[in-house]
């Protein structure tokens, strides 16, 4: 009988499968995987609005530039305001005007009240004493 020698690829399967409905599992599993990673892969397609198998910039709310790397990029988020202040002049003091915040004093905080003095009544334990700087 020959041996096999340790660098030979070639092997026996000691126990062999004969439900398939484990490779039916197995092949199940692997589509599922396929399709999530396709499913990832749009949707970082659509939120960062480039693609990512072609190395492609997209039009959309980033700003996708090169790098000294082959395949290195580094996105910038536009400015939605210098699109409207190269349009419009006069569109960055309305800008300001309408991103300035209001604030009103009566809804951020509520009224604070004093606690009132009784005149009359002094405690035992409580002193008064008048001061006087000359």
């Amino acid at each position: 009988m020959r041996t096999m020698s340790p660098n030979n690829p070639v092997r026996r399967c000691l126990f062999p499968v004969d439900d398939l409905t484990e490779q039916a599992k197995i092949d199940n599993f692997a589509n599922v995987l396929r399709e999530s990673i396709a499913r990832d892969r749009e949707e970082k397609k659509r939120k960062f609005n480039f693609d990512f198998e072609n190395e492609v910039p997209l039009d959309g709310v980033y700003e996708w530039y090169r790098t000294d790397g082959v395949n290195d990029w580094i996105a910038v988020k536009k400015d939605p305001c210098t699109d409207v202040i190269k349009e419009k002049p006069d569109a960055l003091k309305q800008l300001e005007n309408e991103s300035t915040p209001r604030t009103n004093k009566d809804e951020k905080m509520p009224l604070l009240r004093k606690r009132r003095k009784s005149l009359g009544l002094v405690d035992d334990k409580g002193v008064r004493r008048k001061i006087s700087f000359d």
